[in-house]
C-alpha cells in the first residue's frame, strides 16, 4: 500500500511540475500609450474564468504617461494594481491570488484592445497578428487573430466605446469579461 501511495505522490508531483513548465500562450505586444487627454474609468467587471464568476470593480487611468488599472472587490478591498509606463509593466497584488490567475500584462492588452484606436493597435501588431473591426446597427465588434486563429473578440453594445457595455472573450486564456461603466 505504501508503494502505491509513493507512486501516486510522485506522479502528482511530476504532473504538477509539467503543468507549471508548460509554455505560456503568446502575449501580444502592448501598444504605445495614448497622447489624448487623460481619462478615468470606473467599471463593474464580471469575470468568467474556469467555470466561476467573480465580480470586480475596475478603476483605470488612461494618460499619456501611464496606463494604470486597480482591481477591487465589490466591497472595496484592493486586489491588484497594474501600471504600464510605455516600456514596462509592474503589478502589485494586495491579496493572495489563486494559481492560474490571468496575467496582468494580458489584462492591460485587453484594455488597450477595447479602448485604443484601431490604427494605433494595428501599427503595434507584429505580422503574425491581425485585427479586424466591424461596425453596424449602432454597435461594433473587434476580432484579434494570431496565425489565423481567433485570439480575442470584443463586442460593444454601442458605437461610442466609452459609453458601451462591453463583452470581451479571451479564447487563449479562457476567460470572458462583461464590462459596464459606473
Amino acid at each position: 500500500m505504501r508503494g502505491w501511495l509513493s507512486l501516486l505522490f510522485v506522479l502528482l508531483v511530476l504532473a504538477g511540475c509539467s503543468a507549471q513548465t508548460a509554455a505560456p500562450p503568446d502575449l501580444r505586444p502592448l501598444a504605445p500609450l495614448l497622447t489624448d487627454a487623460p481619462r478615468q474609468l470606473t467599471q463593474h467587471i464580471a469575470v468568467h474564468y474556469r467555470g466561476e464568476q467573480r465580480d470586480l470593480i475596475g478603476a483605470s487611468l488612461i494618460a499619456p504617461q501611464q496606463l494604470q488599472v486597480s482591481l477591487l472587490t465589490p466591497e472595496g478591498l484592493s486586489l491588484m494594481d497594474i501600471r504600464y509606463d510605455g516600456c514596462a509593466v509592474s503589478a502589485q497584488q494586495s491579496l493572495a491570488g489563486r494559481r492560474g490567475q490571468i496575467p496582468p500584462r494580458a489584462l492591460l492588452a485587453d484594455l488597450q484592445l477595447i479602448y485604443w484606436p484601431l490604427s494605433v493597435l494595428q501599427q503595434s501588431l507584429p505580422p503574425r497578428w491581425q485585427l479586424r473591426e466591424q461596425r453596424g446597427h449602432g454597435a461594433r465588434q473587434r476580432q484579434l487573430y494570431l496565425d489565423g486563429q481567433l485570439y480575442t473578440a470584443v463586442t460593444y453594445s454601442a458605437e461610442d466605446i466609452w459609453q458601451a457595455q462591453i463583452q470581451l472573450e479571451q479564447k487563449v486564456f479562457g476567460y470572458r469579461l462583461n464590462i459596464t461603466n459606473l
